[in-house]
C-alpha cells in the first residue's frame, strides 16, 4: 500500500514541480509536461447505504452514510504517431457508521495502440489492482457479518491484440492473448485455494458480407491454474470456446454484434465432470434519435466459483437507456439480471442465485470542468440457499472535477 502511495505522490509531484515549464495544452483539461499531456481529475460521492455488509433479510443490517474520494491522473503521449498512456487512480471509501468497511484501493494501467502500417496493428494493455471485496460479496457472499473487514486482494492483467488486414479489406484477423492473476492477501486455507492464474489465447476472423456487416468467427483456448489446492480436489481446468456470428454498424440506426457457439470446460481432476454447453455474446446499440440511445446486452459463459461447486454457469442480461433532455442535463437508466448456477457433480443439488439490479442517474454539466450526478441503485439477490439472498439500496450524489 505504501508503495502505491509513493507512486501517486510521485506522479502528482511531476505536475506540481513542472511549475514554470508546464503550460496548458491546446486541448482543454490537459497540462503539457515535456512530451506528455497530464490529465488530472477528481471524482467524489456521498451516498446512503441501507445494507453495508449485504446481510440476509433475517440478519441485522448496517445502515451508513458513505463517502468515496477518487483522484486520478493520466499521462498521455504519442510514439511515432501512436497513442500511449499511463494512468493511476486511488479509491478511498469511508463509512461514517461502520469504519470496519473502510477501504483504500489502488489502480494502475498502461496502454498503447500501435499502427505499424495499413495492414498491421497492435494493441497492448497492462493493469494492476490492489483492491477489495465488500463484506458479503465475492468469497464472503452470504457471510458478510462474519468478517471484521473487507477481503483484500491483488490482481494483474496483461493483454495483447494483433490485427492483420486493412480496414477496407474484405477479411481481417485478430490474434489475442492475455494473462490474469488473482491473489488474496489473507493466508487462511479457504483463501489460498482461490488464488489462481488464467491464461487465454485465441483468434477472431472477420469477413465482410455487406456494406456494414461482417461475419465473425471467434475461438479462445483458456488455461486456469490454481496456486494451492491442498485438501481439495483440484479445480485446474482447460477451456475451449468457439463462437460464430455477425457484427454490424450504421444499419437502421443500430450497431452491434451477436455471437453464439460451443463451450467446453475440462477439469484436470477426473472426479470433476467435464462441462459441455452453449455460450453466447450479444450487444446491440439503438439510437432512434441523436440524443437518445438504448443498449441491450446478454452473455453466457463459465466462471470460476467463489464458493461451492466446480464452477459457475453465468447468464447475464442488461438494458440501458441514455437520454439528453437539455444541453447540460441528461439521464441514464439501467436494468440488469444475472443468473449464476453453481454446478456440482452427479446428482447434487446445484446452488442457483438470481440477482436483479436497477439504477437511475441524473447528470448535470455545470461547466466543462465540473459535473454533478444524482443516483439511485437497487440490488435484489435471491437463492435456493437460505443465507445467500439480500436486498440493498444506495442513494447519493457525486461530482467530477477536471481542469
Amino acid at each position: 500500500m505504501n508503495k502505491w502511495n509513493k507512486i501517486h505522490l510521485a506522479l502528482v509531484s511531476l505536475v506540481l514541480t513542472s511549475g514554470i515549464e508546464a503550460q496548458e495544452s491546446s486541448e482543454e483539461g490537459r497540462i503539457k509536461v515535456g512530451q506528455f499531456d497530464v490529465i488530472p481529475s477528481l471524482t467524489t460521492s456521498l451516498s446512503y447505504v441501507d445494507n453495508v455488509a449485504y446481510a440476509n433479510e433475517d440478519d441485522p443490517k448496517i445502515y451508513s452514510w458513505r463517502s468515496i474520494l477518487s483522484p486520478e491522473i493520466v499521462a498521455a503521449t504519442e510514439v511515432a504517431g501512436n497513442p500511449v498512456q499511463v494512468g493511476y487512480r486511488l479509491d478511498r471509501g469511508v463509512y461514517f457508521s461502520s469504519s470496519s468497511d473502510d477501504y483504500t484501493d489502488h489502480f494502475l494501467e498502461a496502454s498503447a495502440d500501435l499502427e505499424i502500417n495499413a495492414r498491421n496493428a497492435v494493441n497492448l494493455i497492462g493493469q494492476f489492482e490492489d483492491g477489495h471485496e465488500d463484506r458479503g460479496t465475492g468469497f464472503s457472499l452470504g457471510g458478510g457479518n462474519n468478517l471484521t473487514s473487507p477481503d483484500r486482494y491483488k490482481s494483474s492483467y496483461i493483454g495483447a491484440d494483433y490485427f492483420y488486414g486493412a480496414v477496407t479489406s474484405d477479411g481481417r484477423i485478430k490474434f489475442k492473448a492475455d494473462r490474469q492473476t488473482l491473489d488474496y492477501d489473507r493466508s487462511e486455507q479457504q483463501y489460498l485455494i482461490r488464488d489462481r492464474v488464467s491464461t487465454n489465447v485465441g483468434t477472431e476472423f472477420f469477413y465482410q458480407i455487406g456494406a456494414s456487416t461482417s461475419l465473425v468467427l471467434d475461438f479462445v483456448k483458456s488455461f486456469v491454474r490454481y496456486d494451492n489446492q491442498t485438501g481439495i480436489v483440484s479445480r485446474d481446468s482447460d477451456e475451449s470456446r468457439v463462437l460464430v456470428g455477425l457484427t454490424w454498424e450504421g444499419s437502421a440506426a443500430t450497431t452491434g454484434f451477436a455471437k453464439v457457439g460451443y463451450k467446453e470446460k475440462d477439469f484436470k481432476a477426473e472426479s470433476r465432470d467435464t462441462f459441455y454447453g452453449t455460450d453466447w455474446e450479444v450487444g446491440v446499440e439503438w439510437q432512434p434519435l441523436s440524443y437518445s440511445t438504448f443498449v441491450f446486452s446478454t452473455s453466457a459463459d463459465t466462471l470460476e466459483t467463489n464458493g461451492e461447486g466446480n464452477f459457475i454457469r453465468g447468464r447475464n442480461y442488461s438494458l440501458s437507456w441514455e437520454h439528453e433532455w437539455l444541453e447540460r442535463l441528461s439521464s441514464s437508466v439501467r436494468i440488469a439480471k444475472s443468473d449464476d448456477e453453481y454446478i456440482n457433480d452427479g446428482g447434487l443439488d446445484n446452488r442457483d442465485d438470481d440477482l436483479m439490479s436497477y439504477s437511475a442517474t441524473l447528470n448535470y454539466s455545470a461547466r466543462r470542468w465540473l459535473s454533478f450526478a444524482l443516483f439511485y441503485q437497487i440490488q435484489d439477490r435471491t437463492s435456493n440457499r437460505e443465507l445467500i439472498g439480500y436486498d440493498r439500496n444506495v442513494v447519493g450524489v457525486s461530482a467530477e472535477v477536471s481542469l
